[in-house]
């Protein structure tokens, strides 16, 4: 189950962000899966990495269909 209050603290967290990570995820569950198109409503870009598409690719800046094991690595500059 998931937690009113860590919930919000993601949102507000997604109102001042520059940049959405979202990040192995198919992006289906709400209300967890609206911080794309509420991230995108503050004017933050939005990445996607997940190697299927999802109903939020649309909104992406970048979309990266890559395994996430092969995708972090890179990302993180590691």
């Amino acid at each position: 189950m998931l937690v009113p209050e860590v919930i919000e603290r993601a949102m507000a967290a997604v109102a001042d962000a520059q940049v959405l990570l979202a990040i192995g995820t198919t992006l289906q569950v709400f209300p967890i899966a609206g911080a794309v198109p509420h991230a995108k409503e503050v004017g933050a870009r939005v990445v996607i990495v997940n190697d299927q598409p999802t109903p939020m690719d649309g909104l992406a800046d970048a979309v990266v269909r890559t395994p996430i094991g092969d995708a972090l690595p890179l990302i993180c500059g590691v």
